[in-house]
Formats: structure tokens, C-alpha cells, sequence
């Protein structure tokens, strides 16, 4: 029996993503500059520096994309001047990024060393300090939102103690992949809340896993009913099947691909992002 204190979480963490302070809104349809492929060039970019940082997990990536889209959402001056301006829409991500590696990592990050390093001297530190107080303003300080990671664990908690280890690590594990992959999806992060994504999530890697014949998955059909309920997933909404869909494309993508995430084909769009001053780009080898 699972315990009565996680679905009153759950309830918790759904009420805050459906808070106005932390939904996003579909803030491409307010710029004729900013793509949704610069948007998934820049996420590909920090999933490599994620990588490339040792201590550090992918769900911090996760986090900045929320926070990055919630700043972007916000219509304060300095969302509206990132969406007309590529070189500030890269700036604020960089620094979502930062407050990310902060908040939920709980690393010191110096913007020396990030000017120099990270960004290659794309940006100074005057400049990546004074866009984090923007960031910052425009999300009203409210750092702490649920992401899809977070709803994934609190859902697979509901299964009962009887589960064969090894079989709910591989769900967790592939559940968290496919969140990964989705949030540098722009229809996917805008469309839906983190809760939605994560119960998608998990079901398609049930479907996934049903498919090999994992022991403990017998558990996990038993156990699929529940989190349903108490996620509010319909699974024959019209939305929910796209998204569904979406997802199960996203496991064949990690079921043919020898690394996973890291997809290198949205390089060229960071290394173009501005034609008056190339140099100011962060993708670079990291």
C-alpha cells in the first residue's frame, strides 16, 4: 500500500503547475525571430554541458528549460526584448541555466568562470549577472515548481513495495529519458503540464517494456490504473493522444540511437544565430 502522504503531494504539486506563476504560454506566437528550432539547438547545447559537468544531472537541464520558458512567458521588457534579439534570447538561456545549476544542484557557479569557459567569452560577467536579476524578477523569484522528473518519482511510488527492483529502475529510467527528449519539443512543454508529461512518459515506457517482457511488469499493469487516477490523465482526451503519440515516437528516436540525447543536427542553427557577430555564439565543443 503506498503511502497516503504521496498522493497528497501529488495534489500539491498539481495545483502549483496550474498556478499562473508558473505555466507557460505560447510565446512564439509573439515573434516573427525566435524559432522553435533555435529553441531546440539551445536545449541540445545544454544537455552537452550538462554532460560535461561532473555531479551534475540532466534533470538540471530540465529544470532551466522551465525556467527559460516561464521568462519568456512572462512579457516583462526584457522577455519581450529576448524574443526580438537572439543574442539576449541565448543570454537569458545561459543564465536560466546558472540559476538551475544553483537552486536545484546546489553548485557555486562563478560568472567568471562561465563567461569564460561556458560561454567562451560570449558574455561578460556584467552581462550574465545583470540578465540573472531579470530572470529572476520576471519568475518572481518562484524557483521551486514541479518538473516532470519530480512527478515521475511520486507516480512510480504508488506502485506497491512488491516490484522487482530492477524492473521499476529501468521504467524510471527510460520515463526520465523521454521527458528529457520531450522538453526541447516547443509543443510538448508549451501544451502540457510537467504532470501530463511525466504520466505519458511512464506509460509509453510501460508499453515499451510490455514488449520485452521485463519480470515485474505484471505489477506494473496492476499498479497502471492507479496512477492514472490520481495523475487525471485521460488517455483518450484528443491532446492526450497526440502527446501520447509524440512520446512514442520519442521512444523508437531512444531505441535506434546508440547515446540517447545529445542529437547534434541543431549545431549549425546555434552557430548561425547572428550574422552581425558570430562570435557571440555558446555553441562551441564542449
Amino acid at each position: 500500500m503506498f503511502n497516503p502522504l504521496v498522493l497528497s503531494q501529488i495534489r500539491v504539486m498539481q495545483q502549483q503547475e496550474r498556478s499562473t506563476s508558473y505555466r507557460c504560454l505560447d510565446y512564439l506566437s509573439n515573434t516573427q525571430v525566435l524559432k522553435s528550432s533555435f529553441r531546440m539547438a539551445l536545449c541540445d547545447w545544454a544537455y552537452k554541458t550538462i554532460a560535461a559537468c561532473v555531479g551534475v544531472d540532466s534533470s538540471t537541464a530540465v529544470v532551466a528549460f522551465t525556467y527559460f520558458d516561464r521568462f519568456l512567458s512572462s512579457n516583462t521588457p526584457a522577455a519581450k526584448q529576448a524574443l526580438d534579439d537572439l543574442q539576449e534570447c541565448q543570454l537569458a538561456f545561459v543564465t536560466s541555466l546558472v540559476i538551475a545549476l544553483k537552486c536545484h544542484s546546489g553548485f557555486k557557479v562563478d560568472f567568471d568562470f562561465v563567461s569564460k569557459v561556458v560561454t567562451k567569452d560570449a558574455y561578460d560577467e556584467v552581462e550574465l549577472s545583470c540578465m540573472e536579476i531579470k530572470v529572476l524578477q520576471a519568475l518572481d523569484w518562484k524557483l521551486n515548481g514541479p518538473a516532470s522528473h519530480d512527478f515521475i518519482e511520486y507516480f512510480l511510488d504508488l506502485m506497491p513495495d512488491a516490484h522487482e527492483a530492477s524492473f521499476l529502475d529501468f521504467v524510471r529510467s527510460l520515463s526520465k529519458s523521454l521527458v528529457e527528449l520531450s522538453v526541447t519539443r516547443y509543443d510538448v512543454e508549451v501544451q502540457h503540464y510537467p504532470s501530463e508529461i511525466a504520466f505519458a512518459s511512464i506509460w509509453c515506457a510501460f508499453q515499451y517494456v510490455e514488449l520485452i517482457v521485463l519480470p515485474g511488469s505484471q505489477i506494473f499493469v496492476e499498479s497502471m490504473p492507479l496512477i492514472q487516477l490520481v495523475s487525471g490523465f485521460d488517455i483518450n482526451n484528443a491532446r492526450s493522444i497526440l502527446l501520447l503519440k509524440v512520446l512514442s515516437c520519442l521512444v523508437e528516436e531512444l531505441d535506434s540511437a546508440s547515446d540517447g540525447i545529445g542529437d547534434t543536427s541543431q549545431e549549425d542553427e546555434m552557430m548561425s544565430i547572428s550574422s552581425e557577430s558570430s562570435s557571440r555564439s555558446i555553441m562551441r565543443d564542449v
